[in-house]
């Protein structure tokens, strides 16, 4: 499949090819972009921003809508598509594109809404009695958005939407791995009526493409989802032009058990919240920190209900979940299992990989507060270390040891208990009696410490891929 670049289809020097990661079958293949396809895309962005943004907030929303409903109209080919390139099970890829639709109509509803202030014209310094100030909300420019693996539809969505909507043009960087659906999903977004250098598609590496688009004067802004290394690498590329950067990365989420929980709430949210997408979401709950009271209720249902679990064919809807985006990914999951085992943690199920891409439901027991698990590890697989605790405070200080606060999850039958402890873990949100991989399309989502920088939502985003403009009209009245 090739790029979309400058109103055209554009192929490499070099491909890159795309697998499917269950059955090892070839689907495709893209372009390795580079230099004179990046410049391409970066001198057709400036036109395409000039030519979208020169629409009005009613022009340009008619042609959100209408990619909404035309995404709808594509949904089930879709579906399978992203099934089949990322190992996502199919009865899973429904809300991303649940997503999709709930974040353009949701953002452009949000743009048509969006309005200035009119100030006080005068201070003690002046007396411009006669002076009208107001303020206009203007889109930044060129937005390059770079997309991950796990949820590339959603994620996909959360950034060129609020793009769009406040006017700007954007460069869209899917997941190497599986860059196929939002390569489509961009297509459609022409069909739709968005000027085509005004949303763009590069393929490749993101040693190459990124580092090229993140170090341009001409991008405006970054959005990206990934890693805190990625993301730490990118702030600093980005620095010297003071480009705006938001950034989602990695997350170690603290679930906290007290001793007065609802168990099997507990157990039942614990594996919604970690076994969702094979354990490859940056929200999921990672580290289970479980009052000793009681520790051994909850690891014996959880295991019990583990083994319950059918992982399988993408494809096969009575199946629970998929396989993992790699073997590269899941043998790596393994060898974090295994360093935990080496600092003193017990497998008390699973930990084994099979089939190349299938980890097995992982139950760890005996993690302390001193392991790496328990702070800065962050396992993208389906593992569940299990730390006791004494006192609330003890589970506090656990969970707030990590570089990481994207999210939380606390469990208590007391409301007064479950928001002390709420207020003070640090982390960008906190579900109650809940797992912590809850996100609607209107809160703002997003992290404390090395989780992220801003916040991606429809009630805060559209404003941080805009900028407001101060307009003063001397003498008029």
């Amino acid at each position: 499949m090739d790029m979309l670049i400058g109103g055209t289809r554009i192929g490499g020097t070099s491909w890159i090819d795309v697998i499917n990661p269950a059955t090892e079958e070839w689907i495709d293949c893209v372009p390795a972009a580079g230099e004179t396809e990046l410049e391409l895309a970066l001198q057709s962005a400036q036109e395409g921003f000039a030519e979208w943004s020169a629409m009005t907030v009613f022009q340009r929303n008619q042609v959100l809508y209408r990619y909404a409903a035309l995404v709808e109209e594509h949904r089930e080919e879709l579906q399978l598509l992203l099934c089949q390139e990322n190992g996502k099970n199919i009865k899973h890829t429904a809300m991303e594109f649940d997503a999709v639709h709930a974040l353009f109509t949701g953002y452009a509803e949000k743009a048509a809404h969006l309005c200035g202030s009119t100030l006080p014209s005068g201070n003690q310094m002046t007396s411009a009695r006669e002076d009208l100030v107001f303020t206009r909300w203007e889109p930044l420019g060129v937005v390059a958005c770079f997309i991950p693996f796990n949820f590339p539809v959603d994620l996909y969505a959360e950034k060129a939407a609020p793009a769009l909507a406040a006017g700007n043009a954007v460069i869209i960087k899917p997941p190497t791995d599986c860059p196929l659906t939002v390569m489509r999903l961009v297509a459609l977004l022409h069909e739709a009526g968005v000027p085509p250098k005004a949303a763009q598609v590069v393929t490749g590496r993101g040693g190459t493409v990124g580092d090229k688009l993140i170090a341009d004067p001409r991008v405006a802004a970054i959005s990206l989802t990934g890693s805190t290394e990625v993301g730490t690498a990118s702030y600093q590329k980005a620095a010297p032009n003071l480009t705006r950067v938001f950034l989602e990365l990695g997350g170690n989420d603290a679930f906290i058990v007290n001793g007065d929980a609802d168990i099997d709430l507990a157990v039942s949210e614990a594996i919604l919240g970690r076994m969702g997408n094979c354990g490859q979401t940056c929200c999921a709950s990672k580290r289970f920190i479980v009052h000793r009271s009681v520790e051994q209720e909850f690891i014996g249902k959880l295991i019990e209900r583990l083994k319950q679990i059918k992982l399988g064919d993408p494809q096969n809807p009575e199946l629970d979940e998929g396989c993992m985006i790699s073997p590269e990914a899941a043998e790596y999951v393994v060898e974090q299992i295994q360093h935990t085992q080496r600092q003193g943690a017990v497998c008390a199920l699973g930990g084994e990989l099979y089939d190349r891409v299938y980890v097995q439901p992982t139950v760890l027991t005996g993690v302390t507060a001193e392991m790496d698990i328990a702070s800065d590890l962050e396992i993208f697989g389906p593992v569940f270390p299990v730390i006791p605790f004494d006192t609330q405070e003890e589970a506090i200080k656990i969970a707030n040891q990590s570089c990481y606060g994207l999210m939380g999850a606390v469990f208590s039958q007391n409301l007064q208990t479950a928001m002390t402890v709420a207020s003070q873990m640090q982390c960008g949100g906190v579900v109650i009696n809940g797992a912590s991989d809850f996100r609607s399309s209107e809160m703002p989502f997003g992290g404390y410490k090395k989780s992220g920088l801003g916040r991606e939502g429809i009630l805060h985003t559209l404003c941080e891929m805009m900028q407001e403009k101060s307009y003063v009209l001397k003498q008029v009245f």
